[in-house]
């Protein structure tokens, strides 16, 4: 009797695990009251943060069988927690927001839901070139942008310097060399005064890429290598160059990690080559006034016609292991509509990445001081298929390499340009992306050339 009462209370006790295991599996996400929680993640960022969370707090008004939990991570441990989240057995978070340019990383794993075809086609149809490149493998999409990555076009200018020294913001890029040597003062190697800085680690590569493009050339082979050392290439370096060399700055902030509108908003800049998120910055961390302190308004054109080259910024992905995908992709669809998209942008300080949003009233109104911006985001290319940390890196440091061998042995010049020595060091910069390549080739990794461990050497005794 004893042996039948106990199986049958293990059997009882079986079958109620067995039940619970099955709904825990089966509702994955299922509150008591009946609605599917869907677990967004983000890093942090104050009005970031806001603004998913009052586009969550929207999305569940008009979709109360849903709950949408915000959750934020510290940037540096941030993509790392993606990547063991993505690839992992079990399932994780349902949405991701992600950095454009970490997007291969993460599509090359097979790990990402494809947008569904009614918003892909949306991608192709409405949204520029650059927003959507990273998240676009084999002809399918695995991302949706939320903005348009913008690291050229624009310059904080301070108003009070420009005020005191009686000069007017420059409009062409002769105008803008000029002011620049005539209001920077040097002291030494050091430029206690800077006029025009385009020398930190993002603004430096926008620069160089927009000043090749806008005199004609491309820096893009038919392969998606990378190669500067053409024509407009080196001529693009020699006026860089120049900027040093004349005092106008200095290469403080490729070392040091800063950005250049720093000096700009502790006085000791006037004008700083940026984007439009660095206005937050002056009013928000150093608490000065927008029109009174500073203004930001349009770089000077180098070239003859307008053309720059952007990274894919900021995007929505939806892991493959999530067990909400349909959910996740209804979320970032509502999301994405423009009336919703525009108001993110506006909290955020985002450019917007939909054509359709270039002509947005709402937008305009609100956000008067980027709308030269507005112009010019149609004429911008993609900055390529591959890790442009990668590039940043190469560049920054053969720049420092060139400035530096330049001061310290001149004797030793072969050319009578500088330049010219960066020909064949440019030369070996190759990088590929992880995916296909035209051919149908597949790249299992980036690859580069080998490049030597000190370039110069091959050019200086």
């Amino acid at each position: 009797m004893k042996r039948k009462a106990a199986a049958a209370l293990a059997l009882l006790m079986t079958v109620s695990m067995l039940a619970g295991c099955g709904s825990d599996g089966g509702d994955k996400g299922k509150k008591s009251d009946g609605k599917t929680t869907l677990t967004f993640w983000c890093h942090q960022n104050e009005p970031w943060v806001k603004s998913y969370e009052a586009m969550a707090e929207k999305f569940e008004k008009e979709h109360p069988e849903y709950t949408v939990e915000v959750q934020d991570y510290p940037y540096d441990v941030y993509n790392d927690k993606i990547q063991t989240a993505i690839t992992s057995d079990t399932a994780g978070p349902d949405i991701i927001a992600v950095w454009g340019g970490m997007a291969p990383n993460f599509i090359g794993t097979d790990a990402l839901s494809e947008v569904p075809e009614d918003l892909a086609k949306e991608l192709d149809k409405d949204y520029m070139a650059p927003t959507v490149g990273s998240y676009k493998k084999n002809g399918k999409y695995y991302g949706v942008p939320m903005e348009y990555n913008l690291e050229y076009g624009g310059m904080i200018v301070n108003k009070k310097l420009f005020h005191e020294k009686g000069v007017a913001y420059p409009t062409t890029w002769e105008e803008l060399r000029d002011v620049s040597k005539s209001v920077s003062v040097k002291n030494g190697d050091i430029v206690e005064m800077k006029g025009f800085e385009m020398f930190d680690t993002d603004s430096l590569i926008c620069n160089y890429l927009a000043m090749i493009l806008q005199t004609g050339g491309q820096y893009l082979e038919e392969d998606d290598s990378v190669n500067f050392a053409t024509p407009e290439g080196v001529a693009a370096m020699e006026e860089i160059l120049s900027m040093i060399k004349d005092g106008e700055c200095d290469l403080t902030h490729l070392t040091d990690g800063d950005y250049c509108f720093n000096d700009v908003y502790q006085d000791k800049g006037y004008m700083a080559s940026v984007g439009s998120w660095a206005i937050g910055e002056g009013t928000d961390t150093y608490e000065l006034k927008y029109g009174t302190d500073f203004e930001y308004v349009r770089v000077p054109q180098y070239g003859d016609q307008m053309s720059f080259a952007s990274e894919t910024g900021w995007g929505l992905i939806v892991p493959e292991n999530g067990k909400n995908k349909d959910a996740a992709w209804e979320f970032i669809s509502f999301f994405s509509e423009p009336e919703n998209l525009v108001e993110h942008n506006i909290a955020c300080s985002q450019l917007p990445p939909r054509k359709s949003l270039l002509t947005n009233e709402t937008y305009i109104e609100k956000m008067p001081h980027v709308e030269f911006l507005l112009d010019i985001l149609p004429n911008g290319q993609w900055m390529g298929p591959y890790n442009t940390s990668d590039m940043r890196e190469v560049l920054n440091q053969t720049f420092l390499n060139l400035c530096q061998k330049d001061h310290t042995r001149k004797q030793h010049r072969r050319h009578k340009s500088i330049v010219f020595h960066l020909l064949p060091i440019l030369s070996f910069l190759r990088l590929r992306n992880s995916f296909p390549d035209h051919t149908g080739h597949k790249w299992s990794e980036r690859q580069r050339i080998p490049f030597p461990r000190n370039p110069l050497s091959y050019f200086y005794s």
